[in-house]
């Protein structure tokens, strides 16, 4: 029915039962409730900022490069003859194959050298995205990965109201 003061006062007074099914009542909003983004907003910035912090994409790189710099380095092939033979002679024993008493060329060399470079291990690469450094990380520290994987992730504040 139309709203008008004297059906409300006559629904009140004489028929509260018919109060809800024959006028919109507005419900009340419970205390704390979030009726606005900004409310919203601030409860997810108050949980976010109550997580254990993630590995910046800075610090997973920062412990990629600690590691290559563990890594025994490449021994260089030389530019000229006497610079490969002094890569050769820094060689372990078992790469150094050429038979004394025999010439040492600088192909022959190379390719010693090439060998026991070949048995190094690759350094890890330290660029791309947050993902792709952590993949990374897992190969050389698989429980720190493991660890960050259990921390939970930031909720987004970003978007509309729905999204949120």
């Amino acid at each position: 029915p139309v709203l008008d003061m004297g059906n409300l006062v006559h629904a009140l007074a004489l028929q509260p039962e018919n109060l809800e099914a024959e006028f919109s009542v507005e419900p009340e909003i419970p205390e704390g409730a979030f009726t606005t983004t900004a409310t919203l907003r601030e409860f997810i910035d108050a949980h976010n900022a109550s997580l254990p912090a993630l590995l910046s994409a800075d610090d997973i790189k920062a412990l990629l490069e600690e590691y290559n710099a563990t890594l025994p380095s490449q021994m260089p092939l030389g530019a000229s003859v006497d610079e490969t033979y002094a890569s050769y002679e820094q060689l372990p024993e078992e790469f150094q194959r050429i038979e004394n008493g025999t010439k040492h060329t600088a192909t022959a060399m190379k390719a010693c050298i090439k060998e026991y470079n070949v048995t190094l291990p690759a350094p890890v690469k330290t660029s791309g995205s947050r993902d792709a450094l952590l993949e990374q990380l897992a190969i050389i520290n698989p429980d720190l990965v493991a660890q960050e994987a259990q921390k939970s992730s930031p909720l987004k504040v970003s978007g509309t109201k729905a999204d949120l």
